[in-house]
């Protein structure tokens, strides 16, 4: 039975998907069959480029889904950018946005690039993509670089304690900043105080929701973790370890 919300709100990579991979047939299918009964939202610390390759193409060509489009809502990068499809041109529109104060950005990217070329932090040589990510409202560090396997991801950092430590160097030198560590392998950086339960306060005041009103499914749901302000906000959460999870509470909702 699916839960008395009006929104089911997801974490993207680790929670609908493996990281940076396309969501699965299977999990596509059952979102779905979800959006056809309740509004949904995915929030990622992704850019929503990211979100057009990784979680859009399943529903794209789907003409079964055009009168449930309008239940569909993106907050990349953590909420601070917000977007909706707008049915007369056809298009995912960009709404509104947090961007990074001043020159945060100038300043983070510095110091990241300190962290790589500083042998304690121990980065790996030869990533796979970028190791520095400019998502406009958000910075994101990944240290295999963003298109590494899954596996090696994971393997880098599983227990947060090389990214705890980064963290630590970088949080006296901004200050103006919030930085949070996502559950896979990366680091984010966003405005000070600006993290998913803010992104998602922020929708709920634009469409005239509560937060009793959404139940929230992620991956990072600990502390340090870049879902955790969902759960410390006070929305009620699910938290999972990875898609396979998602995907067995999905068919137990959808029955």
């Amino acid at each position: 039975m699916l839960p008395d919300k009006k929104i089911i709100a997801f974490d993207v990579d680790g929670t609908l998907t493996a990281s940076k991979t396309l969501i699965t047939d299977s999990m596509a299918n059952l979102i779905k069959e979800l959006v056809k009964k309740k509004m949904v939202v995915a929030i990622a610390g992704g850019s929503f480029k990211q979100m057009l390759t990784q979680f859009l193409p399943p529903f794209s060509n789907d003409e079964a889904m055009i009168p449930f489009i309008h239940n569909f809502t993106f907050l990349p990068t953590s909420g601070s950018q917000r977007y909706q499809y707008d049915e007369v041109k056809k298009e995912w529109i960009l709404t509104d946005k947090e961007s990074l104060p001043g020159n945060a950005k100038e300043k983070a990217i510095k110091l990241l690039q300190e962290v790589i070329d500083n042998p304690i932090y121990k980065i790996p040589p030869n990533p796979i993509g970028n190791i520095i990510e400019d998502r406009d409202t958000q910075i994101t560090f990944t240290p295999n670089g963003q298109q590494a396997p899954v596996v090696i991801k994971l393997a880098f950092d599983p227990d947060r304690k090389k990214r705890e430590k980064i963290k630590a160097f970088l949080e006296p030198q901004l200050p103006e900043v919030s930085i949070l560590i996502n559950g896979t392998s990366s680091i984010d950086i966003l405005s000070k105080g600006f993290n998913k339960a803010v992104g998602l306060m922020r929708f709920l005041d634009k469409v005239g929701l509560d937060k009793s009103d959404v139940i929230f499914v992620g991956d990072g749901i600990f502390p340090g973790g870049n879902d955790y302000s969902v759960y410390e906000a006070g929305f009620d959460t699910i938290a999972v370890k990875n898609p396979e999870e998602t995907e067995a509470i999905l068919k137990t909702w959808l029955g």
